[in-house]
């Protein structure tokens, strides 16, 4: 029994080493096939035109050619003759604005009080150095019985009054700044 499974694996190994050779110079004859055909794909040009898939550009002046216009239809919808509609509502509440502001004259700031005494002749020194020392800035005097008090001055913010208080300060050493209702008008003039 041994020796007649010696002699089929022998066969078999005949058999298998058989077909493998076959396997193997099929392989070869269509392997060269593929090397020969793929030579002649090399061997040959590849000519596409692709022309037809590439972007295509604007000329730079037709590109500012097409802005140019672009910004001219805009200013002509901009500049028609007749006013848009909500243009009309708009101007209706600026006027209503602008009234209002016009009819506020005085708004919170601050004044720099340079004189308090029972001494009439010495608050109208105090007022009348003030004005010809600071012209742009303006002194008020006030009374209240029986005290005088001058205050210069429409300060809209306190840096403008701590400029002019820092001056003032050297002749009036007993100078204040104070926040007080100022007169919007003067207050912007002052620098």
């Amino acid at each position: 029994m041994q020796r007649f499974l010696i002699i089929c694996l022998s066969i078999f190994s005949i058999l298998l080493s058989a077909c493998s050779s076959k396997l193997a110079t099929s392989k070869g004859s269509s392997s060269s096939a593929n090397h020969k055909s793929s030579h002649k794909k090399i061997d040959k040009i590849y000519e596409e035109d692709l022309a037809q898939y590439l972007p295509h550009y604007k000329q730079l002046n037709e590109a500012s050619d097409t802005l140019q216009n672009l910004k001219n239809k805009l200013k002509k919808a901009y500049l028609t003759e007749e006013p848009m509609h909500i243009n009309k509502k708009l101007d209706a509440i600026l006027d209503t604005i602008s009234t209002k502001n016009k009819s506020i004259r005085y708004a919170n700031g601050f004044r720099i009080q340079v004189y308090v005494g029972n001494d009439r002749k010495a608050a109208d020194d105090a007022k009348i150095y003030t004005y010809q020392t600071y012209p742009e800035i303006y002194p008020y005097l006030s009374y209240q019985q029986p005290i005088y008090k001058v205050k210069i001055g429409d300060f809209l913010n306190r840096m403008d009054a701590e400029r002019y208080f820092v001056t003032i300060k050297e002749n009036f050493p007993s100078a204040m700044i104070l926040p007080d209702r100022v007169e919007i008008k003067r207050g912007i003039l002052v620098k």
